[in-house]
Formats: C-alpha cells, structure tokens, sequence
C-alpha cells in the first residue's frame, strides 16, 4: 500500500471512529453529517468523499461484523488442537463477547443495517462467504466423526446461524424484558444443546439384530444325562 493509499485508509478510519463515537454518544438519529465533518475538521465534501450518505457509515460497522466473524472461523480452520464443536463453541464466544462489550452500539448497528433481517448488497456477499467458511468447518468436523454425517455441512450451517440470528435478534430488541442473562449465556446455552443433536448418529440396530445378540450372549444350558 502506497502512502496516498494509506492516508486515505487512516482518513476513512478516523471518519468511522469519529461517527462511532458520536453515535454512542448522541444517538444515530441526533448525529448529523455536518456534526462528524466539524469534529473532524473536514469539509462535508470529503466525507461524502469516503460514504456517500450517514447510512453508509452503518453498513460499513455492519460489513465488519461480518468480517469479523469470517476472520474468527477462518482461524479456527487453521487450527488442530482441539475438536471441532470446541471451535465452533470458540468463534460464537468470541461473537458474544463483542456484542456484550458495547450492546447500544451493535444493536444500533444491527436495526439500522437490517443485519439480521433483510441482508443485500455487499452484507448478502459477507454473509454468503460466512456460511461458507462455517460450511467447511462442519465439514471436517464429519471428516473427523465428531459431527454427524447424514447431513450437509452447508445445512448443518444454516441451522446453527438462524438459531442464533433469532437468539440475537430478541436479544437486541429487548424481546425478553426479564431477562438479564448476557448474549453469551444465551448463545452457549443453544449451543450446547445444538452441539449434541450435532453428535455422530449411533446406528440403529433392528429387533432381529438385537434378538440375535441376546442369544448369543445368553449360556447354553447344559443337557442333564440320565
């Protein structure tokens, strides 16, 4: 990357930091463009240079969620320390943990972006190379016969992400008003359950099959000669 590019880079991150901030403070809707431009002392020109509108700040914090998550899987794909449903288990943790570190922001994010409901664009090719990497990560979990293999991994995949987009999804609409558990708690637990109806599938053995075992495992009695 040259210098020029690397300025603009620096430019385009100091826009998104600055506006990210402001958000959290003033909310999304308080927030104007002219109000991003002055704290930065930049024209609204330039800034129109980097996002065309506000909206496109909020789809490109949504674009890095996305990149976030494909990073995290990727890594674990490099991985063979350990199982795959502990992998798995690792990149949902880490999506939690993110979430519940700063709530306001990626639930503004989330709405605003309709991250979780109506993806397009560049959020739909983002998507779309998630499952991807999720797709190949169930299957080396079936390779290796930690997963079950009467299913596509590619399915396996789409299950998993539309249990927790929904989990996410009431998480930040405050769905539950009585609940306090943290995203976290609430992804693991779904994904614990979810893990163990994931398990190799033990073969179902017939009742003549069964029959047959029992007998064999029952001693013959002995015959009493006279």
């Amino acid at each position: 990357m040259g210098l020029r590019e690397e300025k603009k880079a620096e430019q385009r991150r100091a826009i998104l930091n600055t506006a990210a901030a402001m958000f959290r403070k003033r909310g999304y809707e308080e927030t104007r463009v002219r109000d991003i431009a002055e704290r930065l002392r930049i024209s609204e020109v330039t800034f129109f240079n980097y996002f065309p509108t506000k909206d496109a700040l909020i789809m490109a914090f949504a674009v890095e969620m996305l990149e976030f998550s494909i990073v995290s899987v990727k890594r674990e794909l490099e991985r063979d320390d350990c199982s795959v449903p502990d992998r798995i288990r690792g990149v949902i943790r880490q999506w939690a943990t993110s979430w519940d570190s700063d709530p306001d922001f990626h639930a503004l994010v989330a709405k605003q972006s309709r991250l979780m409901t109506d993806v397009k664009g560049v959020l739909r090719d983002r998507s779309l190379e998630l499952y991807e990497q999720y797709e190949r990560l169930f299957a080396e979990g079936q390779k290796r016969g930690e997963i079950r293999a009467d299913q596509k991994p590619l399915h396996l995949a789409e299950m998993m992400e539309g249990m927790l987009i929904l989990i996410a999804g009431n998480w930040v609409s405050g769905w539950w008003e009585s609940r306090s558990d943290s995203l976290e708690e609430r992804f693991m637990n779904a994904m614990t359950v979810f893990l163990e109806g994931c398990g190799p599938v033990k073969p179902v053995r017939s009742r003549a099959f069964r029959a047959q075992r029992r007998l064999k495992a029952t001693p013959a009695k002995k015959v009493r000669r006279v």
